[in-house]
């Protein structure tokens, strides 16, 4: 209890930095804890700072253990009142595939949301962890591909890498998009092209 105390008060000092290296310089410090540092995460994704629970899934997305034994708290998570803390839950959680099957009636929920990050990772991370649902969710993405908003396009794009060979056809409509205006949704889609097609640079010319 005093070590998971320990932990938690450590990661608070770094909760609040907005710098990009916060995440990594705080799993840094938890390393002389070892074996103690995934419950002391599990146990701060319940604490009442929004920050915490945002840095604890953080590092329970990167960190080098076995992460397993908070899922359950993590698939939790996305029912945060919080809504980053929601968001930041859903990579950690879709990671583990199908072992995270009890996230998708929850992420079921924020389909045909009027928030439309919501509506497009749902979709997107429900594949990650069941790909059957391939037929019924990937015409989520590909109409998400021709949002007027830069940063669903660009998540869109991600998304659909992370689901690598599986999705192969969704190919042609990538490579539209190494036209797009923008330059991050160009670099976006050429990376999930390659993601998808296993490094196979004749599909990428931007």
């Amino acid at each position: 209890m005093n070590k998971n105390h320990n932990i938690i008060e450590l990661l608070r000092t770094f909760a609040h930095r907005t710098d990009p290296d916060r995440v990594f310089d705080a799993e840094q410090a938890l390393q002389p804890f070892g074996d103690e540092i995934v419950p002391a995460l599990t146990k701060s994704l319940n604490d009442p700072d929004p920050d915490l629970r945002i840095l604890a899934l953080k590092i329970l997305e990167h960190i080098d253990q076995n992460t397993e034994p908070a899922l359950p708290a993590m698939i939790e998570a996305l029912e945060d009142d919080h809504r980053t803390v929601k968001i930041a839950a859903l990579t950690p959680v879709a990671s583990f595939g199908a072992k995270a099957i009890d996230a998708v009636p929850i992420l079921e929920k924020w389909i045909g949301s009027d928030d439309e990050f919501s509506h497009v990772s749902a979709a997107g991370h429900i594949l990650m962890i069941d790909p059957t649902r391939s037929k019924e969710l990937l015409s989520v993405l590909l109409k998400a591909l021709e949002s007027d908003d830069i940063g669903i396009r660009c998540q869109t794009a991600w998304l659909l890498g992370q689901l690598g060979e599986l999705e192969r056809d969704v190919v042609p409509a990538l490579e539209r998009m190494l036209d797009d205006e923008n330059s991050s949704v160009r670099s976006v889609a050429a990376d999930a092209i390659l993601d998808i097609t296993d490094n196979d640079i004749t599909h990428v010319t931007i």
